[in-house]
């Protein structure tokens, strides 16, 4: 096993591609490749589907990704301990944070759970399903993430708790010219409303999915990505409708530059939830940040109640 053969896969896996996964690591890709193939001659298992793109794990290939997460990550601070180069603040708080929050949401949320104790923080942004993995698997301490109500994550109900620390929305925004929406909805057949979307894995583009299921809008999608704040850029620039967080939009909105259009069916309630795994002993940073959470939580409620677990 080379330590290098992980970290390729793990490439792989965040750009979904050969080409640019070896771009990013400034390798040739037929190097790259053989990586990939002489780590799964070690496992003895194909760990991607390579019919498809962006290329997608192979049920094998998913447990690997748990294991190889955890492993580089530990492996690379002991050699940093090794060396003498710390380069996480002693005792921090490992909170992963999906992309969205981490860019709109995490910053004030921390400073006020945080207080003043000057609790150390490592910051952790991540994809909803690889955050979800680093929690399961010890990647991190706390989770930070969107949730649908109407879809439960599927997180192991005995192993993983959870509380509400605020609520979004997640609905349909254009830019605006002059003081009016440059697009609206729902559009016609013969001139359907440009839009920027997110990926079919992405959980802000299951909840798009699930809201537009069984309406007639009229949409022609002109960019993909999983990053909701370059898919709000797009939309800040003219090219298209996008389904976004409120938050992520607010900056825009305060200024003018966008605006919310459609009609409220066609937005949808989000979670931001806290999520910890059920431990005897956990770190006592992390703890005292759940019970500053969870205490706030209870305010904003307006009663005095205990995290809930996650739901069946």
């Amino acid at each position: 096993m080379d330590i290098a053969w992980l970290e390729s896969f793990l490439a792989l896996v965040e750009h979904g591609s050969f080409t640019r996964a070896a771009e990013a690591q400034h390798i040739s890709q037929p190097a790259f490749s053989r990586r990939i193939r002489a780590l799964e001659l070690w496992f003895g298992e194909d760990l991607v589907d390579r019919s498809r793109f962006p290329v997608t794990l192979t049920p094998a290939g998913v447990t690997v990704r748990a294991g190889a997460v955890q492993t580089v990550a530990g492996l690379t601070a002991v050699r940093d301990e090794i060396r003498g180069r710390q380069r996480s603040p002693a005792d921090a708080v490992r909170v992963a944070v999906t992309h969205s929050l981490a860019t709109s949401f995490f910053t004030g949320w921390w400073a006020r759970c945080a207080d003043e104790r000057t609790i150390p923080c490592e910051l952790l942004p991540s994809n909803t399903l690889d955050a979800y993995d680093s929690l399961l698997h010890g990647g991190c301490d706390l989770l930070l993430a969107y949730a649908d109500p109407a879809s439960p994550p599927g997180l192991p109900q005995s192993d993983v708790e959870w509380l509400v620390v605020a609520t979004d929305q997640l609905a349909p925004f254009s830019a605006t010219v002059g003081r009016r929406a440059a697009f609206a909805l729902p559009g016609t057949r013969s001139s359907p409303v440009p839009t920027v979307v997110h990926g079919p894995g992405a959980f802000l583009g299951r909840v798009t999915d699930r809201l537009l299921q069984g309406r007639e809008l009229f949409l022609s999608p002109v960019v993909q990505s999983d990053l909701t704040s370059a898919l709000a850029a797009f939309v800040r620039a003219g090219v298209g409708v996008g389904w976004l967080p409120e938050l992520l939009a607010a900056a825009g909105i305060a200024g003018g530059g966008l605006r919310r259009i459609g009609d409220p069916t066609l937005s949808a309630r989000l979670e931001i939830r806290l999520y910890r795994m059920r431990r005897e002993r956990i770190p006592r940073h992390a703890a005292a940040v759940w019970c500053s959470a969870a205490e706030r939580a209870a305010v904003r409620r307006g009663a005095v109640t205990s995290p809930r677990d996650t739901p069946g």
